[in-house]
């Protein structure tokens, strides 16, 4: 393992040899992983490298099979997510984990409701509920509004206030802004950056490399479930770091092909939904792949729905092999 000079202090979190098995599959392999105070820690790998395994071992989802872990210097062996959240580890899923049919202030206090003789203290609740928001300055977001009427990145904006609310001492973000637009994530960087002054450590995982520059102080590589390098971020180029994590240099990550791609298959001409898309034109030819890139909220997923038949089209036509097939259900489609 590569261990590039930093400056060490006492970590305030430290992960030994930790190992997990899953019958034959050897997910970690005797993992290292050491997190000072106050520091924004980007865990960077592939997918599988055991990035979320670990994570799921240090929030007490899984328990590991061998190694050790350490929070301020005391053993560290949490029994479940809820016994790992009151010794001050909290930890954001990448895949949403909210009650739909509650409120966004039952949703952000949802397991530390303040409550008094057997009733929730809704005014107390909503305080609550409002700080955190502030925290991340979306107070815009109506505190009685149904978690289901919210957007997708509102939604992950109730999830992270939540994990705010317990006032962790190691905050794991899996990926937060996925589902963010560009001001969300700066504003999720400046609530980092808080954090961090208060002396929370951000333990912090995405695919996008750029992110982790510009948000973390040091980084850890995962590879096939081992611990390949740890170091300063800011003094790491991002090429290194690419090297570490799939094992080859830079040159041999996108490795030329030949492509002849043959006739059209698919066909979209200003297909238009009741809401989304407006007016699409796209097509696909045989052994090609086509990228279909946009903001939130550009309609994307709206124009896949339409396609598929989840949603009616309005106007414009959908041609398969030539052939008219605008109004089709999902089963027709498939």
């Amino acid at each position: 393992m590569d261990h590039p000079n930093v400056n060490q202090t006492r970590p305030l979190l430290s992960m030994q040899g930790v190992e997990k098995r899953f019958g034959a599959t050897i997910a970690l392999k005797r993992v290292d992983l050491e997190i000072l105070p106050g520091e924004a820690h980007a865990l960077i790998g592939e997918n599988g490298a055991g990035k979320s395994t670990l994570m799921k071992t240090l929030s007490g989802a899984l328990r590991p099979d061998s190694g050790q872990m350490f929070l301020e210097g005391k053993p560290f062996t949490p029994e479940n997510p809820s016994h790992a959240r009151e010794c001050g580890i909290a930890m954001i899923y990448q895949e949403l984990n909210l009650a739909p049919h509650l409120s966004v202030a039952e949703n952000i206090t949802l397991g530390s409701e303040p409550s008094r003789w057997g009733w929730i203290r809704s005014a107390e609740r909503d305080r609550m509920a409002r700080e955190a928001l502030e925290a991340l300055h979306h107070t815009n977001l109506p505190l009685n509004a149904p978690i289901s009427s919210l957007s997708i990145a509102e939604q992950q904006i109730v999830e992270i206030a939540r994990a705010l609310l317990s006032d962790p001492k190691v905050l794991i973000m899996d990926e937060p802004t996925s589902s963010l637009t560009q001001v969300d994530v700066q504003n999720l960087f400046e609530v980092i950056e808080r954090l961090k002054s208060r002396g929370v450590s951000v333990i912090y995982i995405s695919h996008f490399l750029e992110e982790c520059q510009q948000v973390a102080d040091r980084f850890t590589v995962l590879r096939d479930g081992e611990t390949i390098a740890t170091g300063d971020m800011n003094s790491t180029p991002i090429e290194q770091i690419i090297h570490w994590m799939v094992g080859r240099e830079m040159k041999d990550i996108y490795p030329n092909h030949n492509r002849n791609p043959g006739d059209v298959v698919l066909e979209l001409d200003q297909v238009r939904g009741e809401t989304k898309p407006k007016s699409v034109n796209l097509s696909l030819r045989k052994g090609e792949i086509l990228g279909l890139a946009g903001l939130i909220g550009s309609g994307r997923t709206e124009t896949v729905r339409a396609l598929f038949g989840l949603d009616k089209i309005v106007g414009g036509s959908v041609r398969v092999d030539g052939t008219e097939r605008t109004h089709e259900t999902p089963g027709q489609r498939l």
